[in-house]
């Protein structure tokens, strides 16, 4: 994830790790996905005011091809994850909304991942996790330091 979030830099990564449903001691897989966030910037601006510097978006076209690898590998989805460049590694409101639909997670069991990128470094992230008893994502472990 880092390795990606500092490639991608000054844009936004973005991406999955998933694990085996019937091994849980298997290695986790980092799936790396598109931003496509300027992309649809172009197409509609309004919709998508930002650009991939300061926001990030995965086609669903690709989300369909994820799931369809998921189901095929037989695995779930552990975390998502993508960068802040230049900024802290914080879940934002739009990040939150994003992970909704109708006030309820999208992927409940999975992890949220920010990661810190200043200057293409990475510098740090925090994990975020789904709180049903509070109705939101809360980080779960504080920032982890990766300077």
């Amino acid at each position: 994830m880092k390795t990606h979030a500092e490639q991608a830099y000054p844009n936004e990564c973005c991406g999955l790790m998933l694990r085996s449903r019937s091994d849980q001691t298997a290695p986790l897989r980092l799936r790396k996905c598109t931003n496509a966030q300027d992309s649809y910037h172009r197409l509609d601006p309004v919709s998508f005011p930002r650009t991939a510097r300061n926001a990030y978006f995965i086609d669903p076209k690709e989300l369909l091809e994820i799931e369809r690898e998921r189901r095929s590998n037989d695995e779930t989805i552990v975390a998502i994850y993508h960068s802040h460049c230049d900024a802290e590694a914080y879940f934002s409101e739009e990040d939150a909304n994003r992970a909704k639909a109708d006030g309820e997670p999208l992927f409940p069991m999975a992890a949220y991942v920010v990661i810190s990128v200043r200057s293409g470094r990475a510098t740090g992230l925090k994990v975020f996790r789904w709180r049903r008893d509070l109705g939101r994502f809360l980080s779960d472990c504080g920032e982890i330091d990766r300077a």
